[in-house]
């Protein structure tokens, strides 16, 4: 697949919501996951979390998913809403959720577009266990972003030399990142409207920054988007706009470039 295609394609979804579910979803159930073993029994619903867990448990680098991901939930708010989400299950950053809409992530479609948005649910979440888990994140309560330091998320504060950190030094300058703060402070927490019409006029005013949309919601979302363009796209050879740079951004880490190499060969077989 060529980075140009995905880059249309990515634009074209627009807003692909990987929150957590709201009070419009439904929660169809919830299992433990231990060391990377599904726990649970064999009703409807437990073997539809059992077959996705498989998916991603096979998808991704076992070292990685039996260490942090300890239960799998699956919710629906409807189709092509919120089609996942992965949350901390404790405030050491550890242990994690992975939140996923059956409806929307569905292997056994025979569309294929349906299964490419599955495909790239899955590797979305995985880019955020990448850059939120406890070796990346120091779990310490600190709400304000303060300049020259390193960046703070809703799990703590970004370690120097972790990868969100190195992400937004080299992407979200001072005046980006005052500006989504700006945001989130003002809107977020009580307008929510207004907070996502606020977070699309930062995409439209910095549209060449951005793979997509839903990538100015947050630094943690960008990272997460240009990880999933890494993965399932080419490296773009002569990059003309910072999107295309931050794709580019995943090479310099060996492990990065290793773990790409690994899912994509084994998303194959669902391709």
């Amino acid at each position: 697949m060529k980075i140009k295609f995905l880059i249309l394609f990515l634009l074209s979804v627009t807003i692909m919501p990987q929150s957590p579910p709201d009070k419009g979803g439904v929660t169809l159930g919830s299992w433990d996951i231990q060391n990377g073993i599904f726990i649970g029994n064999n009703d409807d619903e437990t073997n539809i979390a059992r077959y996705n867990w498989n998916i991603f448990y096979n998808m991704f680098p076992k070292r990685i998913t039996q260490r942090y991901i300890k239960k799998l939930v699956l919710m629906t708010d409807g189709e092509d809403e919120k089609t996942g989400a992965l949350g901390a299950l404790n405030d050491k950053n550890n242990e994690w959720q992975l939140v996923l809409d059956p409806i929307d992530v569905d292997f056994t479609s025979k569309d294929e577009t349906r299964i490419y948005q599955s495909i790239y649910t899955l590797v979305h979440e995985f880019g955020h266990l990448l850059t939120l888990n406890h070796t990346q994140i120091k779990p310490v309560k600190k709400t304000e972003q303060e300049s020259g330091e390193p960046y703070v998320t809703l799990e703590g504060t970004a370690i120097q030399d972790s990868y969100i950190n190195k992400f937004v030094d080299e992407f979200w300058d001072g005046a980006l990142l005052k500006e989504w703060d700006n945001i989130q402070k003002n809107f977020c927490y009580t307008e929510q409207k207004i907070c996502l019409e606020k977070l699309y006029g930062l995409y439209k005013d910095n549209y060449t920054d951005f793979l997509t949309d839903y990538a100015a919601e947050s630094p943690e979302e960008d990272i997460a988007e240009s990880w999933t363009a890494f993965v399932l796209g080419d490296k773009v050879d002569d990059p003309q706009t910072v999107a295309e740079r931050k794709i580019n951004f995943f090479y310099q880490f060996e492990e990065l470039v290793y773990y790409r190499k690994v899912i994509r060969k084994n998303i194959r077989k669902y391709q």
